[in-house]
Protein backbone atom coordinates (compact mmCIF):
# COMPACT_ATOMS: atom_id res chain seq x y z
CA UNK A 1 0.00 0.00 0.00
CA UNK A 2 1.36 3.41 -0.53
CA UNK A 3 0.21 5.70 2.34
CA UNK A 4 0.65 9.44 1.32
CA UNK A 5 4.04 11.02 2.67
CA UNK A 6 2.01 13.54 4.43
CA UNK A 7 0.68 11.18 6.97
CA UNK A 8 3.95 8.93 7.69
CA UNK A 9 5.33 12.08 8.42
CA UNK A 10 2.48 13.07 10.57
CA UNK A 11 2.78 9.14 11.89
CA UNK A 12 6.60 9.70 12.63
CA UNK A 13 6.38 13.03 14.42
CA UNK A 14 3.85 11.97 16.79
CA UNK A 15 6.33 9.00 17.41
CA UNK A 16 8.64 9.97 20.03
CA UNK A 17 11.47 7.50 19.08
CA UNK A 18 12.45 7.85 22.46
CA UNK A 19 9.46 6.83 23.86
CA UNK A 20 8.27 3.96 21.55
CA UNK A 21 12.30 2.45 21.92
CA UNK A 22 11.79 2.28 26.02
CA UNK A 23 8.97 0.24 25.94
CA UNK A 24 11.18 -2.35 24.19
CA UNK A 25 14.35 -1.07 26.12
CA UNK A 26 13.49 0.03 29.38
CA UNK A 27 17.53 0.46 30.11
CA UNK A 28 17.62 2.97 27.40
CA UNK A 29 19.63 6.35 29.22
CA UNK A 30 20.64 9.97 28.34
CA UNK A 31 24.40 9.98 27.00
CA UNK A 32 25.12 13.09 26.42
CA UNK A 33 22.25 14.75 23.53
CA UNK A 34 21.98 11.69 22.55
CA UNK A 35 20.43 7.81 24.61
CA UNK A 36 21.89 4.72 24.66
CA UNK A 37 21.42 0.96 25.51
CA UNK A 38 22.71 -2.61 24.64
CA UNK A 39 21.53 -3.23 21.17
CA UNK A 40 18.40 -4.98 21.10
CA UNK A 41 19.38 -7.34 17.94
CA UNK A 42 22.90 -8.56 18.87
CA UNK A 43 24.54 -9.92 22.46
CA UNK A 44 26.73 -7.31 24.02
CA UNK A 45 27.92 -5.90 27.35
CA UNK A 46 29.17 -2.25 26.14
CA UNK A 47 26.19 0.06 25.22
CA UNK A 48 26.76 0.46 21.01
CA UNK A 49 23.07 1.26 20.56
CA UNK A 50 22.66 5.12 20.33
CA UNK A 51 19.41 7.08 19.78
CA UNK A 52 18.79 10.25 18.30
CA UNK A 53 16.09 12.22 19.15
CA UNK A 54 17.30 15.29 17.66
CA UNK A 55 17.52 13.59 14.36
CA UNK A 56 15.13 10.37 15.14
CA UNK A 57 17.07 7.59 14.30
CA UNK A 58 19.05 5.05 15.81
CA UNK A 59 22.29 3.13 14.83
CA UNK A 60 24.03 0.18 16.47
CA UNK A 61 27.87 0.56 16.42
CA UNK A 62 28.20 -3.26 17.00
CA UNK A 63 25.82 -4.92 14.32
CA UNK A 64 25.09 -1.86 12.06
CA UNK A 65 21.41 -2.07 13.00
CA UNK A 66 20.26 1.79 11.73
CA UNK A 67 17.12 3.03 11.11
CA UNK A 68 14.55 5.49 12.00
CA UNK A 69 11.47 4.70 14.21
CA UNK A 70 9.69 2.84 11.85
CA UNK A 71 12.51 0.40 11.34
CA UNK A 72 12.94 0.16 14.47
CA UNK A 73 9.26 -1.34 14.90
CA UNK A 74 9.86 -3.49 12.21
CA UNK A 75 12.88 -5.07 13.56
CA UNK A 76 11.74 -5.77 17.33
CA UNK A 77 8.26 -6.85 15.97
CA UNK A 78 9.36 -8.99 12.70
CA UNK A 79 6.94 -7.02 10.96
CA UNK A 80 6.53 -5.28 7.30
CA UNK A 81 7.51 -1.44 7.03
CA UNK A 82 3.88 -0.66 6.06
CA UNK A 83 3.12 -3.22 9.04
CA UNK A 84 5.06 -0.95 11.58
CA UNK A 85 4.04 2.73 10.28
CA UNK A 86 0.39 1.04 10.67
CA UNK A 87 1.28 -0.10 14.24
CA UNK A 88 2.33 3.65 14.86
CA UNK A 89 -0.52 5.03 13.52
CA UNK A 90 -2.99 3.15 15.53
CA UNK A 91 -1.02 4.13 18.87
CA UNK A 92 -1.18 7.90 17.46
CA UNK A 93 -4.74 7.88 16.90
CA UNK A 94 -3.90 8.64 13.32
CA UNK A 95 -6.20 6.72 10.55
CA UNK A 96 -4.99 5.68 7.44
CA UNK A 97 -7.27 6.01 4.73
CA UNK A 98 -6.79 3.05 2.02
CA UNK A 99 -8.10 3.01 -1.70
CA UNK A 100 -9.66 0.51 -3.20
CA UNK A 101 -6.49 -1.27 -5.02
CA UNK A 102 -4.73 -0.92 -1.50
CA UNK A 103 -7.69 -2.93 0.53
CA UNK A 104 -7.86 -5.78 -2.34
CA UNK A 105 -3.67 -5.87 -2.09
CA UNK A 106 -3.70 -5.77 2.06
CA UNK A 107 -6.67 -8.08 2.55
CA UNK A 108 -5.38 -11.08 0.57
CA UNK A 109 -3.08 -11.12 3.78
CA UNK A 110 -5.65 -10.46 5.74
CA UNK A 111 -7.67 -12.95 4.58
CA UNK A 112 -5.31 -15.58 5.19
CA UNK A 113 -4.58 -14.49 8.80
CA UNK A 114 -8.35 -14.47 9.29
CA UNK A 115 -9.20 -18.14 7.71
CA UNK A 116 -6.01 -19.41 10.34
CA UNK A 117 -7.42 -18.42 13.20
CA UNK A 118 -10.62 -19.32 12.33
CA UNK A 119 -9.38 -22.81 11.60
CA UNK A 120 -7.16 -22.71 15.09
CA UNK A 121 -10.62 -22.13 17.11
CA UNK A 122 -12.27 -24.65 15.12
CA UNK A 123 -9.52 -27.19 16.08
CA UNK A 124 -9.66 -26.44 19.70
CA UNK A 125 -13.36 -26.29 20.00
CA UNK A 126 -13.15 -29.93 18.04
CA UNK A 127 -10.44 -31.08 20.75
CA UNK A 128 -12.72 -29.53 23.97
CA UNK A 129 -16.19 -31.20 22.89
CA UNK A 130 -16.03 -33.47 20.20
CA UNK A 131 -16.48 -37.31 20.30
CA UNK A 132 -14.04 -38.39 17.95
CA UNK A 133 -11.44 -36.35 19.55
CA UNK A 134 -11.57 -38.88 22.72
CA UNK A 135 -8.12 -40.36 21.85
CA UNK A 136 -6.33 -37.13 21.39
CA UNK A 137 -7.53 -35.78 24.40
CA UNK A 138 -6.74 -39.20 26.09
CA UNK A 139 -3.14 -38.80 24.36
CA UNK A 140 -2.31 -35.26 25.54
CA UNK A 141 -3.32 -36.43 29.79
CA UNK A 142 -1.43 -39.29 29.29
CA UNK A 143 1.57 -36.85 28.20
CA UNK A 144 0.63 -35.07 31.55
CA UNK A 145 -0.68 -31.16 29.88
CA UNK A 146 -3.56 -30.10 31.68
CA UNK A 147 -6.34 -28.00 30.53
CA UNK A 148 -4.50 -24.75 31.37
CA UNK A 149 -1.53 -25.36 28.69
CA UNK A 150 -3.63 -26.51 26.56
CA UNK A 151 -5.70 -23.01 26.47
CA UNK A 152 -2.72 -21.23 26.51
CA UNK A 153 -1.21 -22.89 23.28
CA UNK A 154 -4.84 -23.56 21.55
CA UNK A 155 -4.05 -27.26 21.46
CA UNK A 156 -6.70 -28.98 19.41
CA UNK A 157 -7.75 -32.06 17.09
CA UNK A 158 -8.51 -32.08 13.09
CA UNK A 159 -12.11 -33.87 12.57
CA UNK A 160 -11.45 -35.69 9.42
CA UNK A 161 -13.02 -34.07 6.37
CA UNK A 162 -14.79 -31.24 8.21
CA UNK A 163 -12.29 -28.30 7.79
CA UNK A 164 -13.48 -27.70 4.01
CA UNK A 165 -17.58 -27.32 5.73
CA UNK A 166 -16.64 -25.29 8.17
CA UNK A 167 -14.72 -22.66 6.50
CA UNK A 168 -17.51 -22.86 3.42
CA UNK A 169 -19.67 -21.96 6.87
CA UNK A 170 -17.70 -18.70 6.66
CA UNK A 171 -17.94 -18.05 3.11
CA UNK A 172 -14.11 -18.96 2.66
CA UNK A 173 -13.11 -21.67 -0.53
CA UNK A 174 -11.01 -24.27 -0.80
CA UNK A 175 -9.06 -22.32 -2.67
CA UNK A 176 -8.04 -19.87 0.19
CA UNK A 177 -7.47 -22.75 2.59
CA UNK A 178 -4.76 -24.28 0.00
CA UNK A 179 -3.27 -20.21 0.21
CA UNK A 180 -3.59 -20.74 3.84
CA UNK A 181 -1.76 -23.96 4.03
CA UNK A 182 -4.37 -25.92 5.17
CA UNK A 183 -5.27 -28.21 2.42
CA UNK A 184 -3.73 -28.87 -0.70
CA UNK A 185 -5.13 -30.05 -4.23
CA UNK A 186 -4.63 -33.92 -5.24
CA UNK A 187 -3.55 -34.58 -8.79
CA UNK A 188 -7.11 -36.03 -9.59
CA UNK A 189 -8.75 -33.07 -8.45
CA UNK A 190 -9.44 -33.39 -4.63
CA UNK A 191 -8.96 -31.66 -1.56
CA UNK A 192 -6.72 -33.06 0.80
CA UNK A 193 -6.63 -31.92 4.56
CA UNK A 194 -3.21 -31.94 5.83
CA UNK A 195 -3.77 -32.08 9.51
CA UNK A 196 -6.81 -35.12 9.31
CA UNK A 197 -6.88 -37.08 12.82
CA UNK A 198 -3.54 -35.32 14.38
CA UNK A 199 -3.47 -33.34 17.71
CA UNK A 200 -3.13 -29.77 16.30
CA UNK A 201 -0.64 -27.42 17.80
CA UNK A 202 -1.31 -23.99 16.03
CA UNK A 203 1.95 -21.85 15.33
CA UNK A 204 1.63 -18.21 16.92
CA UNK A 205 4.44 -15.16 15.15
CA UNK A 206 5.68 -12.84 17.28
CA UNK A 207 2.85 -10.60 17.31
CA UNK A 208 0.08 -13.85 18.44
CA UNK A 209 -1.47 -13.97 15.11
CA UNK A 210 -1.73 -17.80 14.23
CA UNK A 211 0.58 -18.17 10.76
CA UNK A 212 0.45 -22.43 10.21
CA UNK A 213 -0.30 -25.62 12.11
CA UNK A 214 1.75 -28.62 13.82
CA UNK A 215 0.22 -31.79 13.58
CA UNK A 216 1.06 -34.83 15.89
CA UNK A 217 -0.37 -38.53 14.88
CA UNK A 218 -2.36 -40.41 17.19
CA UNK A 219 -1.78 -43.75 14.81
CA UNK A 220 1.20 -45.11 12.93
CA UNK A 221 0.54 -43.01 10.09
CA UNK A 222 4.20 -41.06 9.11
CA UNK A 223 5.66 -38.53 9.72
CA UNK A 224 4.79 -38.81 13.01
CA UNK A 225 4.97 -34.75 13.08
CA UNK A 226 3.60 -32.69 10.37
CA UNK A 227 4.03 -28.96 9.32
CA UNK A 228 1.74 -27.12 7.46
CA UNK A 229 3.56 -25.43 4.03
CA UNK A 230 5.27 -22.10 3.75
CA UNK A 231 2.70 -19.44 2.84
CA UNK A 232 2.67 -16.14 2.31
CA UNK A 233 2.18 -15.53 5.77
CA UNK A 234 4.28 -18.01 6.99
CA UNK A 235 7.98 -18.91 6.84
CA UNK A 236 9.49 -22.31 9.33
CA UNK A 237 12.97 -20.37 9.22
CA UNK A 238 11.89 -17.04 10.73
CA UNK A 239 9.29 -18.35 13.37
CA UNK A 240 10.16 -20.60 16.19
CA UNK A 241 7.51 -22.55 18.13
CA UNK A 242 6.29 -20.87 21.46
CA UNK A 243 8.16 -17.95 21.45
CA UNK A 244 5.19 -15.90 20.82
CA UNK A 245 3.63 -17.09 24.72
CA UNK A 246 6.85 -16.52 26.40
CA UNK A 247 7.97 -12.65 25.19
CA UNK A 248 6.74 -10.92 28.55
CA UNK A 249 9.48 -13.23 30.75
CA UNK A 250 11.60 -13.01 28.00
CA UNK A 251 11.85 -9.07 27.36
CA UNK A 252 13.00 -9.39 31.47
CA UNK A 253 14.78 -12.29 31.94
CA UNK A 254 16.21 -12.33 28.01
CA UNK A 255 17.27 -16.49 28.30
CA UNK A 256 15.99 -18.73 25.78
CA UNK A 257 16.29 -22.88 25.99
CA UNK A 258 16.41 -24.20 22.52
CA UNK A 259 14.52 -27.73 22.24
CA UNK A 260 13.21 -29.96 19.59
CA UNK A 261 9.31 -30.40 19.77
CA UNK A 262 6.35 -29.20 20.71
CA UNK A 263 5.89 -31.20 23.36
CA UNK A 264 9.30 -30.32 24.41
CA UNK A 265 8.00 -26.59 24.85
CA UNK A 266 5.20 -27.27 26.31
CA UNK A 267 5.51 -29.38 29.19
CA UNK A 268 8.45 -26.80 30.46
CA UNK A 269 5.97 -24.26 30.05
CA UNK A 270 3.27 -25.59 32.20
CA UNK A 271 5.53 -26.38 34.75
CA UNK A 272 7.01 -22.14 35.29
CA UNK A 273 9.70 -22.16 32.95
CA UNK A 274 10.31 -19.76 30.83
CA UNK A 275 12.00 -19.67 27.24
CA UNK A 276 11.33 -22.20 25.91
CA UNK A 277 11.07 -22.63 22.07
CA UNK A 278 11.63 -25.04 19.61
CA UNK A 279 12.55 -24.76 15.01
CA UNK A 280 9.52 -25.92 13.29
CA UNK A 281 10.72 -29.14 11.57
CA UNK A 282 14.04 -27.42 9.69
CA UNK A 283 17.30 -26.95 10.49
CA UNK A 284 17.91 -23.89 12.59
CA UNK A 285 18.63 -20.95 10.62
CA UNK A 286 20.41 -17.57 10.33
CA UNK A 287 16.74 -16.01 10.50
CA UNK A 288 16.11 -18.19 13.66
CA UNK A 289 19.54 -16.99 15.51
CA UNK A 290 18.58 -12.98 14.66
CA UNK A 291 15.33 -13.35 15.76
CA UNK A 292 16.37 -15.18 19.37
CA UNK A 293 18.75 -11.97 19.77
CA UNK A 294 15.90 -9.70 19.72
CA UNK A 295 14.81 -11.21 22.82
CA UNK A 296 17.82 -13.19 24.49
CA UNK A 297 21.32 -12.47 25.49
CA UNK A 298 21.99 -16.02 26.15
CA UNK A 299 20.65 -19.45 24.71
CA UNK A 300 20.61 -23.16 26.12
CA UNK A 301 20.54 -25.51 23.42
CA UNK A 302 19.02 -28.78 24.72
CA UNK A 303 18.47 -31.54 21.87
CA UNK A 304 18.57 -35.10 22.35
CA UNK A 305 21.54 -37.10 23.42
CA UNK A 306 21.59 -39.13 20.49
CA UNK A 307 24.33 -38.35 17.17
CA UNK A 308 21.35 -36.67 15.26
CA UNK A 309 21.01 -34.39 18.05
CA UNK A 310 24.40 -33.62 18.43
CA UNK A 311 24.86 -33.04 14.84
CA UNK A 312 21.81 -30.08 15.18
CA UNK A 313 23.39 -29.01 18.38
CA UNK A 314 26.58 -28.35 16.48
CA UNK A 315 24.66 -26.39 13.73
CA UNK A 316 22.68 -24.61 15.49
CA UNK A 317 25.46 -23.65 18.07
CA UNK A 318 27.88 -22.72 14.74
CA UNK A 319 25.32 -20.17 13.88
CA UNK A 320 24.23 -18.83 17.12
CA UNK A 321 28.30 -18.05 17.32
CA UNK A 322 28.28 -16.28 14.29
CA UNK A 323 25.84 -14.02 15.62
CA UNK A 324 27.51 -13.04 18.90
CA UNK A 325 25.23 -14.74 21.01
CA UNK A 326 25.94 -16.63 24.41
CA UNK A 327 25.54 -20.44 23.81
CA UNK A 328 25.84 -23.87 26.31
CA UNK A 329 24.74 -26.87 25.26
CA UNK A 330 22.62 -29.12 27.85
CA UNK A 331 21.73 -32.54 27.36
CA UNK A 332 19.23 -34.99 28.86
CA UNK A 333 19.79 -38.81 29.35
CA UNK A 334 19.54 -40.64 26.48
CA UNK A 335 16.19 -41.92 24.98
CA UNK A 336 14.40 -39.17 27.45
CA UNK A 337 12.99 -36.23 26.25
CA UNK A 338 12.11 -33.00 28.29
CA UNK A 339 8.82 -33.63 29.12
CA UNK A 340 9.20 -37.03 30.31
CA UNK A 341 12.19 -35.73 32.85
CA UNK A 342 9.73 -33.00 33.78
CA UNK A 343 6.92 -35.24 34.69
CA UNK A 344 8.78 -38.02 36.23
CA UNK A 345 11.55 -35.47 38.50
CA UNK A 346 10.13 -32.05 38.55
CA UNK A 347 11.12 -28.36 37.78
CA UNK A 348 13.60 -28.03 40.27
CA UNK A 349 15.71 -31.51 39.09
CA UNK A 350 15.43 -30.52 35.49
CA UNK A 351 16.84 -27.26 35.62
CA UNK A 352 19.76 -28.74 38.18
CA UNK A 353 20.37 -31.11 35.32
CA UNK A 354 20.46 -28.38 32.58
CA UNK A 355 22.49 -26.77 34.70
CA UNK A 356 25.18 -29.57 35.78
CA UNK A 357 25.26 -31.04 32.15
CA UNK A 358 25.84 -27.46 30.76
CA UNK A 359 28.64 -26.94 28.18
CA UNK A 360 29.89 -23.92 27.06
CA UNK A 361 30.29 -23.32 23.08
CA UNK A 362 34.03 -24.25 22.68
CA UNK A 363 33.75 -27.49 25.08
CA UNK A 364 31.01 -29.28 23.64
CA UNK A 365 32.73 -28.58 20.00
CA UNK A 366 35.97 -30.03 21.65
CA UNK A 367 34.04 -32.97 23.06
CA UNK A 368 32.22 -33.28 19.18
CA UNK A 369 35.90 -32.84 17.69
CA UNK A 370 38.17 -35.86 19.75
CA UNK A 371 35.80 -38.36 20.03
CA UNK A 372 36.86 -41.47 19.01
CA UNK A 373 40.54 -39.79 17.83
CA UNK A 374 43.81 -40.66 19.26
CA UNK A 375 45.77 -38.41 20.98
CA UNK A 376 48.98 -39.97 20.67
CA UNK A 377 48.93 -39.27 17.30
CA UNK A 378 50.47 -35.86 15.95
CA UNK A 379 48.40 -35.85 12.96
CA UNK A 380 45.02 -36.57 14.36
CA UNK A 381 45.62 -33.94 17.12
CA UNK A 382 46.35 -31.42 14.04
CA UNK A 383 43.14 -32.52 12.41
CA UNK A 384 40.96 -31.93 15.62
CA UNK A 385 42.60 -28.45 16.14
CA UNK A 386 42.38 -27.42 12.71
CA UNK A 387 38.32 -28.05 13.10
CA UNK A 388 38.11 -26.35 16.02
CA UNK A 389 40.27 -23.30 14.66
CA UNK A 390 37.31 -23.38 12.47
CA UNK A 391 34.58 -22.73 15.37
CA UNK A 392 36.55 -20.24 16.87
CA UNK A 393 37.17 -18.15 13.66
CA UNK A 394 33.03 -17.99 14.17
CA UNK A 395 33.30 -15.86 16.56
CA UNK A 396 34.14 -12.21 16.29
CA UNK A 397 34.97 -11.44 19.70
CA UNK A 398 38.84 -11.59 20.02
CA UNK A 399 38.79 -12.02 23.75
CA UNK A 400 35.85 -15.27 23.33
CA UNK A 401 39.02 -16.40 20.54
CA UNK A 402 41.59 -15.87 22.56
CA UNK A 403 40.06 -17.70 25.86
CA UNK A 404 39.12 -20.58 23.49
CA UNK A 405 42.43 -21.01 22.10
CA UNK A 406 43.34 -21.57 25.62
CA UNK A 407 40.94 -23.88 26.10
CA UNK A 408 41.42 -26.22 23.35
CA UNK A 409 45.14 -26.66 23.78
CA UNK A 410 44.72 -27.02 27.53
CA UNK A 411 42.04 -29.84 26.52
CA UNK A 412 43.79 -31.00 23.52
CA UNK A 413 47.39 -30.70 25.46
CA UNK A 414 49.03 -28.86 22.86
CA UNK A 415 51.21 -25.65 23.08
CA UNK A 416 48.95 -22.90 23.51
CA UNK A 417 51.49 -20.58 21.11
CA UNK A 418 51.60 -23.27 18.50
CA UNK A 419 47.42 -23.34 18.14
CA UNK A 420 47.66 -19.53 18.19
CA UNK A 421 49.90 -19.30 15.27
CA UNK A 422 47.94 -21.85 13.58
CA UNK A 423 44.50 -19.73 14.05
CA UNK A 424 46.13 -16.31 13.07
CA UNK A 425 47.66 -18.42 9.71
CA UNK A 426 43.68 -19.39 9.57
CA UNK A 427 42.41 -16.37 10.27
CA UNK A 428 44.89 -14.16 7.79
CA UNK A 429 43.50 -16.98 5.00
CA UNK A 430 40.07 -16.03 5.95
CA UNK A 431 41.17 -12.07 5.48
CA UNK A 432 42.78 -12.49 2.11
CA UNK A 433 39.71 -14.59 0.45
CA UNK A 434 37.24 -11.73 1.87
CA UNK A 435 39.21 -9.22 0.70
CA UNK A 436 39.73 -10.96 -2.69
CA UNK A 437 35.16 -11.53 -2.54
CA UNK A 438 35.24 -7.83 -2.19
CA UNK A 439 36.63 -7.27 -4.87
CA UNK A 440 39.46 -5.37 -2.74
CA UNK A 441 43.50 -6.14 -2.86
CA UNK A 442 44.48 -9.46 -1.94
CA UNK A 443 46.99 -7.73 0.74
CA UNK A 444 45.91 -8.25 4.66
CA UNK A 445 48.12 -5.35 5.40
CA UNK A 446 45.70 -3.43 2.83
CA UNK A 447 42.76 -4.36 5.24
CA UNK A 448 44.39 -3.53 8.51
CA UNK A 449 45.15 -0.11 7.91
CA UNK A 450 41.90 0.74 6.11
CA UNK A 451 41.75 4.20 7.19
CA UNK A 452 38.40 4.49 8.80
CA UNK A 453 38.47 8.73 9.06
CA UNK A 454 35.47 10.38 6.80
CA UNK A 455 36.31 11.29 3.54
CA UNK A 456 36.45 15.28 2.87
CA UNK A 457 33.32 14.89 0.95
CA UNK A 458 31.84 12.83 4.11
CA UNK A 459 32.99 15.82 6.52
CA UNK A 460 31.15 17.79 4.68
CA UNK A 461 28.14 16.34 4.70
CA UNK A 462 28.46 16.23 8.33
CA UNK A 463 29.03 19.95 8.80
CA UNK A 464 25.79 20.90 6.45
CA UNK A 465 23.77 18.61 8.38
CA UNK A 466 24.96 20.03 11.66
CA UNK A 467 24.70 23.85 10.53
CA UNK A 468 21.99 24.18 7.63
CA UNK A 469 23.30 27.99 6.72
CA UNK A 470 26.44 26.16 5.15
CA UNK A 471 24.82 24.64 2.30
CA UNK A 472 24.04 27.62 0.02
CA UNK A 473 27.92 28.35 -0.03
CA UNK A 474 28.88 24.51 -1.34
CA UNK A 475 29.99 24.92 -5.12
CA UNK A 476 28.09 23.11 -7.64
CA UNK A 477 30.01 19.90 -8.51
CA UNK A 478 31.62 18.98 -4.71
CA UNK A 479 30.63 15.66 -4.48
CA UNK A 480 32.52 13.40 -6.41
CA UNK A 481 30.85 10.61 -4.13
CA UNK A 482 27.69 9.58 -5.69
CA UNK A 483 26.35 8.56 -1.97
CA UNK A 484 27.61 12.49 -0.46
CA UNK A 485 25.94 13.80 -3.76
CA UNK A 486 22.30 12.15 -3.41
CA UNK A 487 22.24 12.55 0.39
CA UNK A 488 23.32 16.53 -0.40
CA UNK A 489 20.39 16.98 -2.67
CA UNK A 490 18.00 15.51 -0.28
CA UNK A 491 19.63 17.89 2.70
CA UNK A 492 19.21 20.44 -0.13
CA UNK A 493 15.74 19.80 -0.53
CA UNK A 494 15.01 20.58 2.90
CA UNK A 495 14.25 16.34 4.05
CA UNK A 496 14.72 16.01 7.73
CA UNK A 497 17.76 12.79 8.68
CA UNK A 498 14.71 10.22 8.81
CA UNK A 499 13.05 11.37 5.59
CA UNK A 500 16.51 11.31 3.99
CA UNK A 501 17.20 7.37 5.84
CA UNK A 502 13.78 6.56 4.14
CA UNK A 503 15.10 7.16 0.74
CA UNK A 504 18.32 5.19 1.02
CA UNK A 505 19.23 1.63 0.55
CA UNK A 506 19.91 -0.34 3.39
CA UNK A 507 23.55 -0.25 2.71
CA UNK A 508 23.20 3.82 2.15
CA UNK A 509 21.12 3.78 5.40
CA UNK A 510 23.74 1.96 7.51
CA UNK A 511 26.76 4.54 6.12
CA UNK A 512 24.40 7.56 6.38
CA UNK A 513 23.33 6.55 10.16
CA UNK A 514 26.74 5.71 11.01
CA UNK A 515 28.24 9.41 9.75
CA UNK A 516 24.90 11.35 11.49
CA UNK A 517 25.83 9.77 14.54
CA UNK A 518 29.90 10.30 14.18
CA UNK A 519 30.84 12.13 17.32
CA UNK A 520 33.08 15.13 15.67
CA UNK A 521 33.83 17.90 17.06
CA UNK A 522 35.84 21.06 14.90
CA UNK A 523 37.38 23.88 16.68
CA UNK A 524 36.21 26.29 14.11
CA UNK A 525 33.47 25.13 12.48
CA UNK A 526 33.71 28.00 9.69
CA UNK A 527 37.05 27.52 9.18
CA UNK A 528 36.58 24.06 8.69
CA UNK A 529 34.13 24.32 6.32
CA UNK A 530 36.91 26.36 4.15
CA UNK A 531 39.56 24.23 4.89
CA UNK A 532 37.79 21.39 3.26
CA UNK A 533 35.94 23.12 0.26
CA UNK A 534 39.54 24.25 -0.64
CA UNK A 535 40.75 20.79 -0.31
CA UNK A 536 37.89 19.39 -2.35
CA UNK A 537 39.11 21.68 -4.76
CA UNK A 538 42.55 20.77 -4.69
CA UNK A 539 41.73 17.58 -4.99
CA UNK A 540 39.70 17.93 -8.23
CA UNK A 541 42.36 20.05 -9.74
CA UNK A 542 45.11 17.52 -9.60
CA UNK A 543 42.75 14.92 -10.76
CA UNK A 544 42.34 16.98 -13.91
CA UNK A 545 46.23 17.86 -13.80
CA UNK A 546 46.66 13.61 -13.89
CA UNK A 547 44.27 13.43 -16.44
CA UNK A 548 46.44 15.93 -18.84
CA UNK A 549 49.62 14.10 -17.65
CA UNK A 550 48.83 11.16 -19.40
CA UNK A 551 47.73 12.92 -22.79
CA UNK A 552 51.16 15.14 -22.63
CA UNK A 553 52.85 11.34 -22.44
CA UNK A 554 51.69 10.14 -25.10
CA UNK A 555 51.97 13.36 -26.90
CA UNK A 556 55.90 13.14 -25.93
CA UNK A 557 55.87 9.58 -27.23
CA UNK A 558 54.98 10.74 -30.17
CA UNK A 559 51.50 8.77 -29.69
CA UNK A 560 49.16 11.40 -30.27
CA UNK A 561 49.08 15.15 -31.90
CA UNK A 562 50.71 17.79 -29.80
CA UNK A 563 48.10 20.13 -28.27
CA UNK A 564 49.84 22.93 -27.41
CA UNK A 565 46.17 24.47 -25.31
CA UNK A 566 46.31 21.25 -23.07
CA UNK A 567 50.53 21.51 -22.13
CA UNK A 568 49.51 25.49 -21.03
CA UNK A 569 46.20 24.27 -19.07
CA UNK A 570 48.66 21.89 -17.29
CA UNK A 571 51.27 24.26 -16.77
CA UNK A 572 48.73 26.30 -15.05
CA UNK A 573 47.57 23.73 -13.12
CA UNK A 574 50.68 22.86 -11.71
CA UNK A 575 51.35 26.49 -10.73
CA UNK A 576 48.05 26.99 -9.31
CA UNK A 577 48.31 23.71 -7.01
CA UNK A 578 52.00 24.89 -6.18
CA UNK A 579 50.30 28.21 -4.95
CA UNK A 580 47.88 25.90 -2.59
CA UNK A 581 50.60 24.42 -1.27
CA UNK A 582 49.19 20.99 -2.88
Amino acid sequence: MAIPDDIIERVRLSSDIISVIREYLPDLKRAGRNWKACCPFHNEKTPSFVVSPEKGIFRCFGCNAAGDVFKFVMLMDNISWIESVRKLAKKAGIEIKETQADIVKVSEKAKLFEILESSAAFYHRCFLESASAAKARQYLEKRGINADTVKKFMIGYAPKGQIIQQAAKKGYGADVLSKAGIVTKTERGNFFEYMSERVIFPIFDVQGRVVAFGGRTLTDQQPKYLNTPETAVYSKSSNLYGLFQTLPELRKERKIIVLEGYMDVVIPRQFGISGAVASLGTAFTQNHAKLISRYADSVTLLFDADDAGRTAAQRALEILVENAMQCSVSSLPEGVDADEYLNEYGKDKFLELIEKSAKTAIEFMIDRACAGINKNVPETKAKAVSVLLDFVLKSGNSVVQREWVKTLSQRINVDEESVWREFKKKQRAKLTKYARDDGSSSSVGTIEKKKIDLSLEENLIYIVLSDNSFIESVPEGSFADAKCAKVFNMISSKLSEAEILNSLTESEAKWFTGLTLSAIEYNNIGEAFRTILKDIDAGKLKRKRSELGKEIALMSEGKIEKNQTMIEEYKKLTALLKGSGK
